[in-house]
């Protein structure tokens, strides 16, 4: 048997459902952590390193890859861990490092990857004492090793620092004392944001529906409407607003005609920001199942947007009844109320007075006697006949 499935109900489940799918076409937020992987094939080989009696390393300055596509080069701060590029990777701050050397030094790694490649050009580093025939292979090694002795502790053994390639030595272990002994902190930049609060606003037409607060350290590249004709997105005092107008703090609404339908719209801000050096991404669990920890080297340009709507129900409709006035008001004519005057009662009498005559009774009386001896006249006549 077939169940009824009343309109209303129908109605409240499309409007669920619609809910639903709105939600999902709204992209992530800036706010959400940044995520990539190791890219386990790419990136460029440096000199072996030797930072023990038995242990000689190879450093690379790796290639990672963020979930929006960009490559970023990067260093490794952990020399006792594997790098897995099978595992997730977000950015997560200094702070929530593991390590206590990398706590205490995190400022100074941050100078070394300021000061040597790839931030800084070959031909710079070429132009200090002594590193005039330094070459890229060198220089990665050097700076791999500058960056573990902060991050570990390690420290390179001078007496034979390269065992691989020995006419490598005087370069890796120039550049590497150079970075090691100048080296001051440098405070690590925030990462991107860009972020609208709240995601939704409801209002009436005729309103602006906001405000929507804008949170953001880059500028704002561009603005994606959604939204039905008419409706705008405006400041405070309803004026449009362009996207290179729109900097962090800026209060957004959207701008409603009186006369609109109920409805929705959306908006989605778009920007650019700088992936900054020394920004530090750690794999997803690692208190569970540790992996190598990897550092930005290079500033490279990333992809930030936020999204918000509105939606808004029809304005009131208002109704006036027309009043006329006082000016061509006439006045309805008025019918004066009818008067009985009473008759006079007798003087000295106690009766009450009716206002009827006693005449009345006595004529009807009289009638009703004359009435009957007429009909006894009339019967006596037909019992002669």
């Amino acid at each position: 048997m077939g169940t009824r499935f009343p309109m209303r109900r129908a109605g409240a489940v499309l409007a669920v459902a619609s809910a639903a799918l709105m939600l999902a076409a709204v992209p992530a937020s800036a706010a959400d952590p940044v995520k990539g992987r190791w890219l386990e094939n790419e990136g460029t080989r440096g000199v072996g390193v030797r930072v023990s009696p038995t242990w000689v390393t190879e450093p690379v300055l790796s290639k990672f890859q963020l979930s929006d596509g960009t490559k970023l080069d990067v260093y490794c701060v952990e020399i006792h861990v594997r790098a897995k590029g099978d595992r997730d990777m977000v950015e997560v701050p200094w702070d929530k490092h593991p390590k206590d050397t990398f706590h205490k030094n995190s400022g100074k790694i941050n100078w070394v990857l300021h000061n040597s490649v790839p931030r800084k050009d070959l031909k710079d580093l070429q132009a200090l004492p002594g590193l005039t025939d330094l070459d890229e292979a060198e220089a990665i090694g050097a700076t791999q090793a500058a960056i573990w002795h902060f991050s570990d502790g390690i420290n390179v053994v001078e007496s034979d620092p390269t065992p691989h390639k020995p006419e490598a030595a005087k370069d890796v272990l120039a550049l590497y004392k150079h970075l090691v002994g100048s080296a001051t902190d440098i405070a690590p930049k925030p990462a991107p944001e860009l972020k609208i609060s709240p995601e939704s606003a409801k209002g009436a037409a005729g309103e602006l529906i906001g405000p929507f607060k804008v949170t953001t350290n880059g500028p704002v590249a561009e603005i994606v409407e959604s939204l039905p004709e008419g409706v705008a997105i405006t400041d405070k005092d309803g004026k449009e607003i362009a996207a290179k107008d729109i900097k962090d703090g800026a209060e957004l609404f959207l701008k409603v005609p009186a006369d609109a339908k109920a409805g929705d719209g959306s908006f989605v801000l778009k920007g650019m920001s700088q992936v900054e050096i020394g920004r530090l991404f750690m794999v997803e669990g690692y208190a569970k199942d540790p992996a190598q920890s990897l550092i930005v080297a290079d500033s490279s340009e990333l992809k930030v947007e936020a999204a918000a709507k509105g939606d808004w129900k029809a304005a009131p409709v208002t109704t006036t009844t027309p009043t006329t006035s006082p000016e061509t008001t006439t006045p309805a004519p008025t019918t004066p109320a009818p008067t009985t005057t009473p008759a006079p009662t007798p003087q000295g009498s106690d009766l009450p007075d009716t206002g009827a005559s006693i005449l009345v009774p006595a004529l009807v009386g009289l009638g009703l006697v004359g009435a009957g001896a007429g009909a006894l006249i009339y019967q006596r006549r037909r019992r002669s006949a």
